[in-house]
């Protein structure tokens, strides 16, 4: 019986790899700034501040960046100033713009100028709009960079001056000709006292999680609870609004305590740094309790550098971005809505959760008693599956019939 011909079975496995790689869940793209910047000598100080105030892991966290690095020459004066590592950090974060500009993209700003966050104002500690960078196109040619709250006084702004990395639309690194700062940057670092005041709800409003923060706000006794705990130190896991949507149905057929204690599960008592969170493997207790006034607790498991939250129910959250650390305090992004107890007790239905959401994108779900289900099997989707069946199934159909 003759075979298929050679060009047959390559178009077969062409269109075999085409349906798989279009069933295939889109990846978030990675990076790694300090590799980026390592084949760069001349911003060896620059890469080096930015893993020591911790600003390397936030980029890295991030899948839309912009990096405003600055040569060890222009690194010189403000490491000689030995400004406080969080003072510093500030300083740094104005470099650090959370949308995607390359060469092209900065000489071709709509109406010649643009005003873009960055990771000071992401982090909940930057008044107002002080942590907003305005880009302007000026004349020859030249882009410029300066902080808004900086106005118009001398030497704020600084200059575009070369491309270094460009992987659109994920991360650019382009070097400028100095430091910005701000007055807002360089303000005294907050007291314990003052850091406990930090306006959680706030951050979390203006940094994806804005559903919860609702949540907090309509609850009963949650604000209170958490006022109460700050002064001493909380750390907050939010999480991201798709996930509290999908999650809301099921929210709102719960008793007045039920409500309560899934907002207060989302709170552990202590300050985690990110690098705390990051070590840590253990049991994490939350202001949530169950109704013989324990305590519920979560576990914390930390791979790669990655941080994963496990329930009392087995339902596992990621962690995926840092939004405030102001110690006393931490807020921390979560892809997934966490429960303390099985919902048979607490809900006329079971809740579906919906996707959850690493900025919005996995299709993990919650089957209601808070164990992980799937619409898929693990690490290879459905339809991937269906696909390679259909065109296996193809080729042998070929094979015979040949």
């Amino acid at each position: 019986m003759p075979l298929v011909g050679g060009g047959s079975v390559l178009a077969l496995l062409v269109a075999a790899v085409a349906l798989v790689a279009t069933s295939a869940p889109a990846c978030r793209a990675a990076h790694n700034i300090t590799a980026i910047l390592a084949g760069h000598r001349d911003l060896a100080e620059f890469s080096r501040e930015l893993t020591a105030t911790g600003l390397a892991d936030d980029i890295n966290g991030r899948n839309t960046i912009t990096v405003l690095a600055v040569d060890d020459a222009n690194m010189a004066p403000l490491k000689a100033r030995g400004l406080p590592r969080g003072t510093l950090r500030h300083v740094l974060s104005l470099h650090v713009l959370v949308d995607y500009y390359d060469d092209a993209k900065l000489h071709g700003l709509p109406g010649g100028s643009a005003d873009v966050s960055t990771l000071f104002q992401a982090s909940g500690d930057a008044p107002g709009s002080a942590g907003m960078v305005e880009i302007a196109d000026r004349r020859g040619g030249r882009v410029a960079f300066a902080p808004q709250d900086a106005g118009d006084a001398q030497g704020a702004a600084v200059f575009y001056v070369k491309s270094v990395h460009e992987a659109p639309y994920n991360i650019s690194v382009l070097q400028v000709s100095g430091v910005m700062s701000s007055p807002a940057a360089e303000a005294p670092s907050s007291s314990p006292e003052s850091a406990s005041r930090l306006d959680f709800s706030d951050v979390m409003s203006k940094n994806g999680c804005g559903r919860f923060a609702g949540l907090i706000a309509a609850t009963a006794g949650a604000s209170a609870a958490f006022d109460k705990h700050t002064r001493d130190g909380l750390t907050f896991f939010c999480p991201a609004d798709k996930a509290v949507e999908a999650f809301e149905p099921a929210f709102k057929e719960l008793g007045a305590d039920a409500r309560l204690a899934v907002v207060l599960y989302h709170a552990a008592l202590g300050h985690y740094s990110p690098q705390a969170l990051r070590t840590s493997h253990g049991d994490l207790t939350t202001l949530a309790s169950d109704d013989a006034g324990a305590t519920v607790g979560f576990a914390v498991h930390s791979v790669g550098g990655k941080a994963t939250l496990v329930s009392a129910t087995h339902k596992a959250a990621r962690v995926t971005r840092t939004l405030a650390d102001a110690d006393p305090v931490a807020v921390y992004m979560i892809d997934a809505v966490l429960v303390p107890f099985s919902f048979t007790a607490n809900a006329s239905s079971p809740p579906d959760l919906g996707p959850s959401e690493s900025d919005g994108r996995s299709g993990r779900k919650d089957g209601g008693d808070g164990r992980q289900t799937s619409s898929s099997a693990p690490g290879w989707p459905r339809r991937g599956w269906v696909a390679s069946a259909l065109v296996f199934t193809t080729l042998l159909a070929a094979f015979a019939s040949g």
